[in-house]
């Protein structure tokens, strides 16, 4: 299982547990901050850039859902996998962002850049020019 599927594959367990553990007061914002604790840590080498992508994720598109109770819907769990996919260098996946997502993500990476390997900065920067981010 790759990164992506295991995404996927933890969003639809945390919300099974939440749930079952809170019948009457599910809380999709709970669910969000979970699967992003679980992108995170996916994520080893670059927990802080990983940390603000999820920050950018739940700023962006779970806050302003109007549906937050059945948040993370699949369009909001496709743009995290996207944001992984990002983080691993790839462009695999990434249709659904937009362009506004891609400078942004850019700006954050260049806001930790300090704190991402240098190997993974050039790979992160040389897709933000690709991808007219920059």
């Amino acid at each position: 299982m790759d990164s992506i599927q295991k995404l996927y594959s933890d969003a639809e367990k945390i919300k099974k547990h939440e749930r079952a553990d809170h019948p009457s007061d599910y809380s999709g914002l709970r669910v969000c901050s979970r699967l992003g604790e679980c992108f995170v840590r996916s994520h080893p080498g670059v927990e802080s850039l990983a940390s603000s992508f999820v920050d950018y994720w739940i700023h962006t598109y779970i806050d302003v859902s109007e549906s937050i109770n059945e948040e993370p819907v699949t369009a909001n769990i496709d743009k995290l996998a996207a944001m992984s996919s990002v983080l691993d260098g790839s462009s695999e996946f990434t249709e659904c962002l937009t362009t506004e997502d891609w400078k942004e993500l850019c700006s954050l990476t260049t806001f930790e850049a300090e704190d991402v390997d240098i190997g993974a900065l050039n790979g992160l920067m040389s897709l933000f020019v690709e991808k007219q981010a920059l």
